[in-house]
């Protein structure tokens, strides 16, 4: 991956991400559009561009809107200030490997919650 990006959980148990400031608007995008939903509608319309069936998709979600290209895909943000850069830019193949990265880690969250709840389940049956 050609980014340093780093997903973990804050202190309230949320998934978070750092990215570098240069595609600031991945922060938006996930936070806020994908959640811990995961991002399949998302990756379908990269894998569609990438794939050459279409050569342009476009989705809005709460914050941002992707318009994908095959080398590049430009974020949105639909509420930027007018001091704010409104878009960033990010290679498309890029912008799918967070994507895949962020839904490991949200899978990895909830196996882990599943987990715990088994175990604390396994000692109340015990009792």
């Amino acid at each position: 991956m050609k980014y340093n990006v780093q997903i973990y959980e804050d202190k309230q148990g949320m998934l978070m991400i750092d990215v570098p400031d240069e595609i600031f608007l991945v922060i938006d995008l996930l936070l806020s559009d994908v959640q811990e939903d995961g991002s399949k509608l998302w990756l379908d319309l990269i894998d569609k561009v990438l794939s050459k069936k279409s050569s342009y998709e476009e989705l809005t979600g709460n914050a941002c809107t992707i318009e994908i290209k095959y080398d590049v895909t430009k974020i949105v943000d639909e509420y930027a200030e007018e001091d704010q850069k409104p878009y960033c830019l990010i290679e498309t193949a890029e912008l799918k490997q967070i994507l895949l990265k962020w839904d490991d880690a949200v899978r990895n969250k909830y196996a882990e919650w599943k987990l715990i709840n088994l175990k604390v389940w396994w000692s109340l049956y015990r009792r």
